[in-house]
């Protein structure tokens, strides 16, 4: 009879064997994603409440510190791996302009341009801590 720990073993032994490495086979083992429906960290400190409908695609940010310094909105549309928007903050800078985003993987994404003033953002992230009761 298998173990539990002999089917994990064998399970990451084929993710290596296929080329995806221990990070992939840890996000894939642990990690449900909705497209891209959940919590994201930037470069910038904020945390960002990203969520997707169809081609729709909004989210609500704010700093790292509570959203004391800068809060915005976002608003967009996703054709393949590109999304484009716009935002504009409601706390802080007031700020506002055009942002393109280029989804790199279901875990990254970076920033391809954008105009207006204040937006700090160049790369977002997340992790599967980001998801697990945040699903979307």
């Amino acid at each position: 009879m298998r173990t539990i720990s002999t089917i994990m073993a064998g399970a990451a032994a084929l993710a290596v064997g296929a080329g995806l490495g221990p990070a992939a086979d840890r996000a894939g083992a642990m990690c449900s994603f909705n497209g891209l429906n959940g919590h994201w960290r930037g470069n910038d400190g904020g945390i960002y409440s990203v969520h997707e409908s169809g081609s729709r695609v909004w989210w609500t940010a704010m700093s790292g510190d509570g959203g004391r310094s800068w809060q915005h909105r976002f608003q967009g549309t996703r054709t393949g791996d590109i999304v484009t928007g716009r935002w504009a903050d409601f706390h802080g800078p007031m700020g506002r302009g055009t942002l393109t985003v280029r989804v790199r993987d279901i875990m990254h994404m970076t920033r391809v341009a954008n105009t207006g003033s204040g937006f700090g953002g160049q790369r977002w992230w997340r992790s599967c801590d980001d998801v697990v009761g945040h699903p979307g």
